[in-house]
Parts: C-alpha cells; sequence; structure tokens
C-alpha cells in the first residue's frame, strides 16, 4: 500500500537565485517532418515540443503545435460529460476521501490512459532527487534551469514533472511534459494564457512568491513515466490549484483511437490514442504518417492508419518491437534498390537491472538515446559489445537477424 506524498527523505538541490543550496529535506511531491520516403524514416526523431499531445488547460491553444480553430469542449475536459465520466469521477472520490492512495486505485486511474505500472516502478519514480527552484523572477534563476533541462528549442531536453508552490499559503500545482523546458518557458516567461487557478496567482503575486520543483525522469519504451507521477500528485488533496486532476487528459481528436490494419482490415496491429506512439514507438515520420491518415493511402503498400474500428479484423498480438522490426523488413523490401549498410542493423538494448528491452532500428538510433541519457556514448565501443555478455551503459547489447 502506498501512502500519499508528505515530506521524504530523498536529497534535493535548491536554487536560490542562481546559487546551489544542499538541502536534505524537499517536500514530495521524431522522425523527419519532411521526407516522403517511407525508406528513409528510421535514424530522425523530432524533439520539437510543437508536437506535444498533452493537453494543458492554462496553455494557450493559439500557440504553435496547440490545436485551434474548434473551440474547446470543457464538458468533455472535465469530465462532465463523454466516455471519461467514471474516471473523473474515480479521482474526485480519492481526492474527498483522504485516504491513502493504493496502488490498486492509481492504476485503475491510469488504465484510462493504457498505462499499468508496478509498485516498484513507482516507488523508484518517487524516490528520484528533485531540483528546487527559488527567486524565478530573476534571469540567473531562469539560466540556471535551462542549463539543467536544456533551452527550450534544443533537441535534447529533460522530460519529467514540474511543481509550483505559492509560498503564501502552501497551495500547489503538478503538471508534466516530455520536454520540460518548452514547457516551463511559457510559465516563466507568463506568456500562456491567463486561464485556470495558476496563472493568475502567478500574475497577481508575481514569481518571486513561487517555488518551482522539478523531477527529470527515465525514460520508458511503453509508458510515459510522467503520466504516472503527476497523476500520483493529483490525487493528494494538496495541489489545489490543479483544475484538472485527471493526468494527460484527452480532448479533441487526440482521444479518438488510432488503428494500423492490413490493406483488407481483416487484421489488427495496433491501436492507441496518442499519433506520436506511431513515430516514436514505431519509427514512423510524422510526414508519412498523416499523409496516409488523411488520404486513405497504405504505407509501404501494405498498412493502413485510420480512426475508424473494424469489429471484424482478427488481432495479431503481436509485441511493439515485433511490429517495429516486420515494418523495418517492409522497409527494406519496399526500398530493395537502397544498400542497407552496417548501420541500419537492428539493435535490442536489454537492461541490465529490469530486464526491459528497447528496439532500435539502427546503430545510429542506439547511440542517440544513450547519448539522449546523458551517456558519452560511443559506436566503435558499442559495436564491440553486439552479440556478448558485457553490458554496455548498463544495457545488454544484441543484433536481430533479419
Amino acid at each position: 500500500m502506498l501512502a500519499k506524498s508528505n515530506d521524504s527523505d530523498t536529497e534535493s538541490n535548491e536554487y536560490n537565485g542562481g546559487e546551489r543550496i544542499t538541502s536534505d529535506l524537499a517536500e514530495n511531491e521524431d522522425a523527419s517532418f519532411g521526407d516522403n520516403d517511407e525508406e528513409n524514416e528510421i535514424d530522425n526523431k523530432s524533439n520539437n515540443d510543437n508536437e506535444e499531445y498533452e493537453l494543458e488547460p492554462e496553455e494557450d491553444p493559439k500557440k504553435p503545435g496547440k490545436s485551434s480553430g474548434k473551440k474547446q469542449d470543457w464538458g468533455l475536459i472535465l469530465g462532465r460529460k463523454g466516455k471519461d465520466v467514471f474516471v473523473h469521477q474515480l479521482v474526485n472520490t480519492q481526492v474527498k476521501s483522504n485516504k491513502r492512495v493504493t496502488l490498486n486505485v492509481l492504476n485503475e486511474i491510469l488504465a484510462y490512459s493504457n498505462i499499468l505500472v508496478s509498485e516498484d516502478t513507482l516507488n523508484s519514480l518517487l524516490a528520484i532527487p528533485r531540483l528546487v527552484f527559488y527567486d524565478l523572477h530573476k534571469q540567473e534563476t531562469l539560466d540556471l534551469i535551462y542549463d539543467k533541462l536544456g533551452t527550450p528549442h534544443s533537441k535534447i531536453q529533460a522530460q519529467g514533472v514540474y511543481i509550483f508552490t505559492y509560498l503564501g499559503t502552501g497551495q500547489k500545482y503538478v503538471g508534466s511534459s516530455s520536454q520540460l523546458a518548452f514547457r516551463l518557458k511559457g510559465y516563466l516567461n507568463q506568456t500562456h494564457k491567463s486561464t485556470g487557478k495558476l496563472l493568475p496567482l502567478m500574475k497577481e503575486v508575481g514569481l518571486s512568491n513561487l517555488r518551482l520543483e522539478v523531477i527529470c525522469l527515465p525514460y520508458y519504451p511503453e509508458f510515459k513515466s510522467e503520466i504516472i507521477l503527476e497523476q500520483y500528485f493529483l490525487l493528494d488533496p494538496s495541489f489545489n490549484l490543479n483544475t484538472i486532476r485527471v493526468s494527460n487528459n484527452p480532448s479533441g481528436s487526440n482521444s479518438k483511437a488510432l488503428f494500423m490494419y492490413n490493406r483488407d482490415q481483416s487484421i489488427l496491429y495496433y491501436c492507441t490514442t496518442q499519433q506520436k506512439d506511431f513515430i516514436s514507438k514505431l519509427n514512423i515520420s510524422h510526414f508519412t504518417f498523416t499523409k496516409h491518415l488523411t488520404n486513405g493511402t497504405y504505407y509501404l503498400g501494405k498498412y493502413l492508419f485510420t480512426r475508424e474500428i473494424n469489429s471484424t479484423a482478427r488481432e495479431s498480438h503481436m509485441t511493439l518491437p515485433e511490429i517495429a522490426l516486420m515494418l523495418k523488413r517492409d522497409r527494406i523490401k519496399f526500398n530493395k534498390e537502397k544498400p542497407v549498410n552496417s548501420l541500419s542493423k537492428a539493435i535490442v538494448l536489454i537492461d541490465v537491472q529490469s530486464k526491459e528491452e528497447l528496439l532500435f532500428e539502427s546503430l545510429g538510433q542506439c547511440i542517440n538515446f544513450l547519448k539522449s541519457k546523458g551517456f558519452s556514448a560511443s559506436q566503435k565501443t558499442l559495436v564491440k559489445r553486439l552479440n556478448s555478455d558485457l553490458s554496455y551503459k548498463g544495457y545488454i547489447c544484441k543484433t536481430i537477424n533479419k
């Protein structure tokens, strides 16, 4: 059984006006975009947060990457109507009860985001140290934040959870992003539309009266760890500046399921509510995916992307790595005249501790992933460790036979 987050002994790093202060206590709290060459979709990933699909009610919907032109249905967003009413009721019941958050309750809520978390994984996320920043109105603090998280438009940024606390009352707000620097820029520059509770409060009391905590989280191939931790905190009544208490709350077209079938729709290979899953997990470029989804044409001449469910289709029961490998083989066949060099080998990284497997379609992709984790990865060394029992940066590295 998991208790709600109160004070913990997790070490944190506090930053006050650009000066680092060590504290032993802290509150607990893809693919190329213009490439229509379907066989060249392997090595380039987009890190542009304009493809951010998470809903933040305080964000300006007219900003790039946010849905615009259609008025948001706040009845759906706030869980007052539609298919997600029940999950909002679950959350509200938990918050009002003031009871400890159990793993079963958390997973019942996360199921609406297609996520299931183990107790070990959750506890490991809660134990991660956080960065604490004060004097948010000072430029040196802003510079320090970007130094730690990456600049708002850099290719590599930290992902995780951020917590704003009003020092006068202790009121708190929690949010999450796969690109923290980009998301926080809008708050710290106060360019977001003044909606919800947090942004009006920021303008009223000033950034100098707020504390920012940031928890940078690890990458998981099957789910977004920031969604898990954000939802855990949202079940805590002390986060009373949040108007929406369901993490990754879907809205508009992003909440409608996407399906991947064969040509005659007799086989269902994959289903998700997030378009970027096709980009990040199946290595399909944003341009190519959108083109086939919009036109109803066939990817690689074999696969159909659609938002319409076919109840007569049978499920393939293939795992994500198996589907990704199938598409890799089909891309090679589709472009059979293009030579495939050694950098195009499919690589599997196996985490030594968790035994989790990550599939990459090339050595280059694998190296980029390790570098995004902060490792000084070397292609030469990685090649030496392939198909051996020697770990590299905490992973066993293997190639996959075509």
